[in-house]
């Protein structure tokens, strides 16, 4: 299951040197898919860092991303991963928004 989730966040290198501004478009209790401003190497893992709304616990999961594709004609691309590692907290408050009523 999947729900569409648009919030602003930055994803990282392993080390946290390195931090692009991203947008997450979706989320499930597997994977995130999100925007970035161009193309991330696939089978490369990184640390997603986001909050959802009206909350200021930021999250922070590693994933490695799956896909990167070009979508329409603005040099944006779709990147779609699997989360690896998600802190207990984080993973609870993922369910508890896939599982929410969407808010009217």
């Amino acid at each position: 299951m999947r729900r569409l989730l648009q919030v602003d966040a930055h994803i990282s290198d392993m080390d946290g040197q390195h931090y692009v501004v991203t947008q997450i478009i979706d989320i499930s209790r597997m994977g995130v898919a999100f925007l970035s401003d161009h193309p991330l190497p696939t089978d490369t893992n990184y640390v997603l860092t986001f909050c959802f709304p009206g909350s200021s616990i930021q999250n922070k999961v590693t994933l490695t991303v799956l896909h990167s594709a070009l979508i329409g004609t603005h040099g944006r691309y779709r990147n779609g991963a699997r989360f690896l590692a998600i802190p207990d907290q984080a993973a609870e408050l993922i369910f508890e928004y896939l599982t929410s009523a969407p808010e009217a």
